[in-house]
């Protein structure tokens, strides 16, 4: 096997990663393997298995969006020996608002030559009675996991899609949900204190400060500080939902009382009502009334690969 690999989402973008594809390794002067994906975790089998099949030094770069890239990192975890470079094709692209990623063909021919440039970066986990699921970006539970459950399984998004109006479609379902979403309540353990929400929107870990394409969510979140912030929203007017998920951009959200933030390298809740989850934007489950779930942070668990610049040290 060679020493680089590329994973393609085809599909990632409407189409965007398979035309990045095109143009990019029409330049590459190195050897490599590519995988094109071809269903929901596919990524994740393929990475893994590079990873296992490989012993020496293994660089996997993602052609795709936030999903592409989520589904590879849970692949290699705690594979020492393998780094994840990406190229964002995505449509929100959040990973790129934080991590480095490879914009150019040169950037990457020089990557690969002078092998491994690379960071050593956290990984949250969300645990359930049943499962346990990794997300890079955040995870959650609420309004936003519910649209875009909605979005995704929306024969509307299709149709959109082909058109090029797929954002139209998530619009469309936050309205809806605006307008029928039941409120929830949890009660939070944070290890210090106990702490009941009630009447919530949403609430949402992060391990770095971005979601939903390009909402500052959590601006003090860092991926390599071994912590992770919880940001709960609650309490709050259908009509100021909407104001202050235009401030979210700016990360200007966390002034009103409304909107709680708390930090801890592991959180443990309750429950209370059946809520709609994600990891990285993509669903994970619809969760039990007075069951407990939990999140936490896997210090230096996989190996972001970083174009070279000047004061980085290998």
């Amino acid at each position: 096997m060679n020493k680089v690999v590329f994973i393609l989402n085809e599909h990632a973008g409407r189409g965007r990663a398979k035309k990045i594809w095109a143009s990019w390794k029409e330049k590459i002067d190195f050897p490599y393997t590519c995988y094109v994906t071809e269903y929901r975790g596919h990524a994740t089998n393929i990475a893994r298995e590079c990873a296992q099949y490989r012993e020496g030094d293994l660089l996997i770069i993602a052609i795709g969006g936030d999903g592409t890239v989520h589904e590879i990192i849970s692949g290699i975890t705690n594979y020492d020996h393998v780094r994840v470079g990406v190229i964002s094709a995505g449509s929100g692209n959040d990973f790129g608002r934080t991590f480095s990623v490879f914009k150019t063909v040169e950037q990457l021919q020089m990557y690969a030559r002078n092998l491994y440039t690379y960071e050593k970066l956290d990984f949250g986990l969300l645990t359930t009675k049943e499962n346990k699921f990794g997300f890079v970006n955040n995870a959650g539970f609420g309004f936003d996991a519910k649209v875009g459950h909605s979005v995704n399984n929306s024969s509307w998004k299709k149709w959109l899609n082909v058109l090029g109006l797929g954002k139209i479609a998530y619009i469309l379902f936050v309205v809806k949900e605006l307008l029928t979403f039941t409120r929830f309540s949890f009660t939070l353990h944070t290890g210090k204190d106990t702490l009941k929400f009630d009447d919530v929107w949403f609430f949402v870990v992060c391990n770095q400060p971005f979601f939903g394409g390009g909402m500052k969510i959590s601006p003090q979140s860092r991926p390599n500080d071994q912590l992770i912030e919880m940001t709960v929203v609650s309490k709050l007017a259908k009509w100021k939902l909407l104001f202050i998920f235009g401030t979210v951009f700016f990360g200007k959200h966390t002034k009103y009382k409304e909107v709680k933030q708390f930090q801890a390298s592991n959180f443990t809740i309750m429950m209370h009502d059946q809520v709609y989850g994600h990891v990285d934007g993509e669903f994970s489950c619809l969760t039990e009334p007075d069951h407990r779930y939990s999140f936490s942070v896997q210090s230096k668990a996989w190996n972001l690969a970083k174009p070279i610049s000047k004061g980085v040290k290998k």
